[in-house]
């Protein structure tokens, strides 16, 4: 099995995005408690990403934002989508305005979604021992790389000072 997780620099022009918010902690996901699982599976059951208007394309977000301090603080935990326009939001939904940042970009191995996801956060983790994350926004990229989800590859983006 690889783990070839591939980085590189990038610089992203801000962006809206619209999505269902949760707050959580690391802590509470590595101990089961958390709130993103149960956050994907909403997702899907109620098809949010069918009920935000004016979504740039079908990529999915996963946003993590609004950090109380650093990993070990709590976040928001928002899944949606980037958006060109937020004049109308559906119940429990929030828009934010990602802004203009430089972010290193984790690109994982092609494998199963849910697999590929922890093992890159688990690279991130060790990265962050020595390289300075900024705990901005963060988000992972699911796009048409992610049509199966046993094949999916993903890009995740870690702000940086």
């Amino acid at each position: 099995m690889s783990h070839t997780i591939q980085e590189r620099k990038s610089s992203r022009q801000s962006f809206l995005f619209v999505g269902t918010p949760a707050t959580t902690t690391n802590e509470a996901e590595m101990k089961g408690e958390g709130v993103i699982p149960a956050q994907w599976q909403r997702f899907y059951q109620e098809h949010i990403l069918d009920q935000i208007p004016h979504k740039k394309d079908a990529t999915i977000l996963a946003v993590y934002t609004d950090y109380e301090s650093d990993e070990t603080g709590s976040y928001t935990f928002a899944l949606g989508t980037e958006v060109t326009a937020v004049d109308h939001i559906a119940n429990g939904m929030k828009s934010y305005s990602i802004p203009e940042s430089n972010y290193v970009v984790f690109t994982t191995r092609i494998g199963p979604v849910q697999e590929i996801v922890v093992e890159a956060w688990q690279h991130i983790w060790e990265w962050s021992k020595t390289n300075k994350r900024a705990f901005a926004t963060d988000f992972e990229v699911y796009d048409e790389r992610c049509a199966d989800p046993q094949n999916s590859q993903v890009d995740i983006y870690i702000s940086v000072l």
